[in-house]
């Protein structure tokens, strides 16, 4: 089964809007990514996203394989491009315990202040060809909301429920996917 195959048939999954960031493409980021897979066994992807903390990605990851999914913006200007451009050099996934990023992976960017964050991710794959429908999933923080993406919210833990009938639903439902990986612990962390 295909790591897309995998990922659309978790029950729980971490889903992200992407874009360009710091003057970088999708496929430059993705491209660097990948490769860092490759060379360090694992990558870590910035996600500065209240509905992505540390402690949900991990309450999301207990019920099986964490996995990710990587979608396109509703419109090109959904997606604003992020201009921060700060590296992180240490991770912790307690706060307490702090740990060098793995040596010869690319640099970990964003605004990288008191609440940020990144998933551990230790495969990603752009050879993938098909849609989300974000109608068939809900917010894990509450399962009786739809998922709902607005900039600085492009990341959140998702489940698989049926959300077609809510009122507040999106009305961007297909989404085409970019990217899919798994998820490896200690799955989410914090950055400084």
């Amino acid at each position: 089964m295909s790591l897309l195959d995998e990922a659309l048939r978790a029950s729980e999954s971490v889903i992200s809007v992407i874009g360009a960031h710091a003057g970088e493409s999708v496929d430059a980021i993705f491209g660097r990514k990948i490769a860092d897979c490759d060379v360090a066994g694992r990558t870590f992807w910035a996600a500065k996203s209240a509905k992505a903390r540390p402690g949900h990605v991990h309450t999301l990851c207990t019920f099986g394989p964490g996995h990710g999914i990587f979608v396109e913006p509703a419109s090109p200007s959904g997606a604003r491009p992020t201009t921060e451009a700060e590296s992180a050099v240490e991770y912790s996934p307690n706060r307490v315990d702090w740990f060098s990023l793995p040596r010869g992976i690319g640099p970990v960017t964003g605004q990288i202040d008191d609440s940020a964050a990144a998933l551990v991710i230790g495969e990603l794959t752009t050879a993938v060809d098909g849609t989300i429908d974000l109608w068939g999933y809900a917010d894990s923080a509450d399962a009786s909301r739809p998922l709902k993406f607005i900039l600085g919210l492009s990341t959140v833990c998702a489940i698989r429920r049926d959300t077609s009938t809510h009122p507040d639903r999106m009305k961007s439902r297909h989404r085409r996917i970019v990217a899919a990986g798994h998820l490896m612990e200690p799955f989410c962390v914090w950055l400084r």
